[in-house]
């Protein structure tokens, strides 16, 4: 489309058939949002939507560097909760896409990253081996690229870039050389755009790709600003009629229903078990300072039992030694003082002898 006949602001948006999303909460039916797994499917999943299906393609595709597919061969819902079980992941694809050229495209919307990574590898491998006649020349096995649209937590949170690809490669001194274009995989955060084009302007306006990203993520809600991204881009007015198909399929409300109720479960028990773990932890806490307490108090009585031990055995040693010393000296002079007068009287002074042993007599009384 030309600057000329590109809208500049909503404001001037065109009546479009979208669906008023205030009519319809009025009237209690939810405001599914695009991306969840049944509404997703019943938009893009099937034979009449060719359309929006390739121009969503082909805008990440684009936004990716990656050459765009030109015609759908054939276009396939592979699972869905529809058929019974509440919103449920098998390892099996979303939508699948089969272009001219022998291209394979798996699209899918993923609300959770774990396992992301190896989670694409097994569908890519699948739909390869799937669609891989016996025979085939290696060289002719199809292109599989699978998209991921990731509504959770960004995979890439220090990087601003949106879409990411990846592809089979060698590594040789530092350097990454391709090793085949027959199997790529592109990651689009919509974390990443939710939180830098939260408003629709004339950046959003101008480039498909982030008019798609926004309607999917948030313009759903308001019918002028779908009508504004439609105006912008013909080929996504399919949208407004295949999400009003979504809206009034009892069986994808069916399925929303139930999700919203597994959701309420999961997070009413999520709740309980963390008030049990917290409550545990209290009582854990509480009882350990107790037995610390009391543990503390006895091993205070051990060490100071312990302590006035040694301290008694030093005290009775120091006072040992010092009466040890003072009796020995006590005993050294009284023997030298009997050797004294022993040998005065030895030598006939016994006068001196007898005065010796009467002063010796008068000290010790």
């Amino acid at each position: 489309m030309s600057e000329k006949n590109r809208p500049s602001s909503i404001d001037k948006a065109q009546a479009h058939p979208y669906p008023d999303m205030s009519y319809r909460e009025a009237e209690g039916i939810p405001n599914i949002e695009p991306l969840f797994n049944d509404a997703f499917i019943r938009i893009f999943g099937r034979e009449e939507s060719r359309g929006i299906t390739r121009s969503l393609i082909n805008a990440v595709l684009s936004h990716a560097n990656i050459e765009p597919i030109d015609e759908i061969v054939s276009i396939e819902a592979e699972h869905t909760s529809l058929e019974g079980s509440i919103n449920c992941k098998a390892p099996r694809m979303d939508v699948r896409i089969i272009a001219t050229n022998r291209r394979v495209i798996d699209l899918k919307a993923q609300c959770y990253p774990e396992d992301i990574e190896n989670r694409s590898l097994l569908y890519a491998s699948q739909l390869m081996s799937a669609n891989t006649m016996r025979g085939t020349k290696f060289k002719d096995i199809p292109q599989v690229i699978v998209i991921t649209l990731l509504d959770d937590a960004a995979l890439f949170p220090d990087t601003s870039e949106y879409v990411s690809t990846c592809q089979l490669g060698w590594h040789n001194d530092d350097k990454q050389i391709q090793a085949t274009d027959r199997m790529l995989f592109v990651l689009v955060e919509l974390e990443k755009v939710r939180k830098r084009y939260n408003l629709l302007d004339d950046e959003v306006l101008g480039d498909e790709l982030l008019s798609w990203l926004y309607l999917l993520t948030s313009g759903f809600n308001k019918s002028e600003e779908a009508s504004a991204i439609m105006d912008a881009f013909p080929d996504i007015e399919e949208f407004a009629k295949m999400y009003g198909y979504a809206l009034n399929d009892p069986k994808v409300v069916r399925a929303y229903a139930d999700f919203e109720s597994a959701e309420r479960e999961y997070q009413s028990r999520k709740d309980y078990f963390e008030r049990v773990e917290r409550e545990a932890k209290e009582r854990g806490f509480k009882h350990g300072q107790e037995k610390g307490l009391e543990m503390g108090i006895e091993q205070g009585l051990q060490q100071g039992l312990q302590q006035g031990l040694e301290q008694g055995l030093q005290r009775g040693l120091e006072q040992g030694l010092q009466q040890g010393l003072e009796q020995g000296l006590q005993r050294g002079l009284e023997q030298g003082l009997e050797q004294s007068i022993a040998a005065l009287r030895a030598v006939g002074m016994d006068e001196a002898a007898d005065l010796l042993e009467h002063q010796a007599g008068t000290n010790r009384a």
